[in-house]
């Protein structure tokens, strides 16, 4: 008997990436990891995944942590803050950051239909039939 070789994605769900080669600090990749799994959730009970959005969702999940660094960071300094040659009051950098990674977000959950008011609007996935082994000629023995 020959041995069966799976392939990732073979089953219409993406593979989760390997979040260590993009997020150094463990408790990024456990909310990358946590943020992948509820969006593979949500695009399968919707009828929405596919592999084809392996990297949609893998650039969503990048936002959606960002936004929770710059988020914190906006938190202890605030969103405005002086600048430090003329002390004239700027934006804080992280603000602009959280700012961009909300952006991205949520143009990626419209490209996705993640978002409740776009659930209706994209096409369900559809299933690919499996075909009888042996083209339908032979039979099932077990």
């Amino acid at each position: 008997m020959a041995d069966v070789i799976t392939i990732e994605g073979g089953d219409g769900v993406p593979p989760e990436p390997n979040w260590r080669s993009i997020f150094g600090r463990a408790a990024d990749r456990e909310a990358a990891s946590a943020y992948w799994k509820s969006i593979i959730s949500e695009l399968r009970s919707a009828e929405k995944l596919a592999v084809a959005n392996a990297h949609s969702i893998k650039r969503l999940v990048v936002a959606y942590v960002t936004f929770d660094l710059s988020a914190r960071e906006v938190l202890k300094t605030g969103p405005v803050m002086k600048a430090k040659k003329t002390g004239v009051p700027t934006y804080n950098p992280w603000w602009t950051t959280m700012s961009n990674a909300s952006s991205q977000a949520q143009a990626l959950e419209k490209e996705l239909c993640i978002t409740p008011r776009e659930r209706a609007n994209g096409g369900t996935v559809a299933k690919k039939e499996r075909r009888p082994a042996g083209g339908g000629y032979l039979k099932n023995r077990g």
